[in-house]
């Protein structure tokens, strides 16, 4: 049952905020444009699409492809790239014939402990260093920097202390490579204990493409020798953030090099 109301009924009505209905006074394409969206015409299907394409990354094949899906489908290709770079990089040090032993020399003899433990310590070492004539590991800042760490772990009180550095080559370059070298300058030096400094001769020396976090904070076996590996010199002085973790190394180089009690 409907009211048969005029103009001024209504009027008071919606004064006292009273809704009133009737057939006769609704617009009839009011309600049809609320309702609108339960059925929608054609384009506004093709524009909801383009929008689900763009959230799904491309993913809806109903609609056509506008320009913003195929953006964004460009837009996630260079994420796959950019890894293989990385993955190569880190599998770079694999072929360990590309790495060269330059001479160990013994620092700190006029210091040496006759009872106390024996370090050899390969540290990766820049090509240009090795072409001066007389290398000597405490260069510079870099090895500055070396010693300090050395001296911090008291390697200038222990019983030997020899130092190898590794270089990596562009090529493999002639005499011995470092799978020829190393077993026998281990075998001849019978180390307590083998500290590697450097990602990439880490990597060389144990033959492993593992990622450096994980090769850091565990001992690991060289021809029946114990081995720590931590940053090199050049690195840390590039990013002194890890200089904590490279102490904690040298801490646990010094707990493996003393014989247990």
């Amino acid at each position: 049952m409907s009211l048969d109301l005029d103009k001024r009924q209504r009027a008071m009505l919606r004064e006292m905020g009273v809704r009133v209905w009737s057939p006769l006074v609704a617009a009839p394409e009011a309600p049809l444009a609320s309702t609108a969206p339960v059925a929608p015409s054609a384009p506004d299907l093709i524009a909801a699409g383009a929008q689900s394409a763009t959230v799904a990354g491309g993913f809806n094949q109903k609609t056509s492809a506008p320009p913003a899906p195929v953006m964004q489908r460009e837009a996630a290709r260079p994420a796959p790239v950019r890894a293989q770079p990385e993955a190569r990089e880190t599998a770079a040090p694999g072929p360990t014939a590309a790495w060269r032993m330059g001479d160990a020399q013994a620092v700190y003899a006029g210091a040496a402990h006759a009872e106390g433990a024996r370090w050899l310590v390969l540290a990766e070492t820049p090509a240009a260093a090795l072409q001066r004539g007389v290398f000597n590991p405490f260069e510079g800042d870099a090895g500055k920097l070396l010693d300090n760490m050395l001296r911090a772990a008291r390697l200038h009180q222990a019983g030997m202390v020899l130092l190898a550095p590794l270089v990596r080559l562009a090529a493999a370059g002639t005499g011995a490579g470092l799978p020829e070298a190393l077993p026998a300058l281990v075998a001849s030096a019978q180390p307590d204990v083998v500290l590697v400094m450097g990602r990439l001769a880490a990597q060389a020396v144990l033959q492993s493409t593992e990622p450096f976090g994980r090769q850091r904070g565990q001992l690991h076996s060289l021809h029946g020798t114990q081995v720590v590996v931590t940053y090199d010199a050049t690195y840390l002085l590039r990013n002194p953030a890890d200089k904590g973790k490279a102490w904690d190394d040298l801490c646990l180089a010094m707990r493996a090099a003393t014989p247990a009690g």
